[in-house]
């Protein structure tokens, strides 16, 4: 079931890392500003604000290979949709479908660790699932232009190629999955109400702090490319460099889920801020292997936000394995708030500067501001 779950994640990150390594084929073909590249880079994300809540519930009462099932449907529907799209509005569309099904994706995965595994084994199966997406963004970054450039000449054909891995995927889910272990009953459905979970203390700061996670993250990752591209790196090498540093982050992620235990992911949230404040300045103003080492820098650490604070909420006394379905929704919810404002501003400012420079002396300045409301972050009490 872990192996079948990161495979679905993987796909999420497939679809949500495929245009970002194109995007000045996109800017180009489609008559597209940056400004307008940023909105469609963070259009999901947006989308994802009002749906992900509604679809974690939706995990909770319904049967969990159901609901992953429809989950992997809606962004095959997505990806295809992008490779007919032909100007701003009907890319932008396609872009936000993806936000009804990915969310059964990212609110499913600890729904589905929190039901097969026991609690000391949650950290590292967390890890572990959490690379899926970390893995399909590689594969989209490497890949993607080498599809659009060499393979198609086309950018359209990445909706082909991606779209089989897709169905291959689900053709797999359909066969294999499971909704709970043989030997484990059934668990009690219960009426989840999102102003009971909300008055949980924890919960209310990692909402918040979500939506700097997800800045930060989504940020990074829809413009890395173009951020090598403007310092004088070519599409190709620009694509490579990112899905290196995207790989890179995946033993962090493991070694950081695995070695912080419950009580002690406090601390490696803060460290991971620190960390990704001081490689944002490092973006800002260095070039060449400097550059390239801050990209890694942040890219190894970022990743491990998400499992940490998820694990933080499907470990709450007051939450559990019966409701993490509707708390990761929540969770998903804010973040993306984050996840969108990340990739538009940045572009924004990108417009507005000529320069990467500004949004990612804002960028650090948020981390530092995360810190601050991290320490005030319990564990174990309400």
């Amino acid at each position: 079931m872990l192996l079948l779950i990161w495979s679905v994640y993987s796909c999420f990150g497939i679809v949500s890392g495929s245009l970002a390594p194109i995007s000045p084929l996109l800017i180009k073909d489609l008559n597209l500003t940056y400004t307008h590249m940023g909105i469609i880079l963070g259009f999901w994300q947006f989308i994802y604000i009002f749906t992900a809540m509604p679809t974690g519930n939706i995990i909770d009462k319904w049967q969990l290979k159901q609901s992953i099932t429809i989950g992997i449907i809606v962004m095959l529907a997505s990806m295809i949709l992008r490779g007919l799209s032909i100007n701003f509005i009907s890319l932008l569309l396609s872009v936000g479908l993806f936000s009804f099904g990915g969310p059964i994706a990212s609110s499913g995965s600890p729904k589905l660790v929190a039901t097969w595994f026991k609690e000391k084994d949650r950290g590292k199966a967390s890890g572990i699932y959490a690379t899926g997406p970390v893995i399909g963004n590689a594969i989209a970054f490497a890949s993607a232009p080498i599809i659009a450039i060499n393979i198609f000449d086309n950018w359209r054909g990445i909706s082909i190629i991606y779209g089989i891995i897709l169905v291959v995927v689900l053709i797999i889910w359909l066969l294999f999955a499971k909704n709970k272990p043989n030997n484990k009953p059934e668990i009690s459905i219960q009426k989840v109400s999102y102003r009971e979970l909300i008055k949980i203390n924890t919960v209310k700061i990692i909402m918040f702090l979500s939506i700097i996670f997800f800045f930060i993250s989504h940020s990074l990752g829809a413009w890395a490319p173009s951020i090598l591209i403007d310092k004088n790196f070519s599409i190709t090498n620009a694509g490579y460099i990112t899905s290196i540093s995207t790989i890179i982050s995946l033993i962090s992620l493991i070694f950081i889920t695995s070695v912080f235990k419950k009580g002690k992911r406090k601390n490696a949230i803060i460290y991971i801020l620190l960390i990704s404040s001081v490689a944002s300045l490092g973006i800002a103003f260095f070039s060449g292997f400097k550059l390239i080492f801050s990209i890694f820098l942040i890219f190894s650490v970022k990743r491990s936000l998400m499992p940490l604070s998820t694990l933080i909420l499907m470990e709450h006394k007051d939450i559990g394995p019966q409701k993490i379905g509707t708390a990761a929704g929540m969770f998903f919810a804010s973040a993306e708030i984050g996840g969108f404002s990340g990739p538009f501003i940045i572009g924004f400012l990108r417009d507005l500067t000529n320069s990467h420079q500004i949004g990612f002396l804002f960028s650090s300045i948020l981390c530092l501001t995360g810190i601050l409301f991290a320490f005030k972050l319990n564990e174990t009490q309400n």
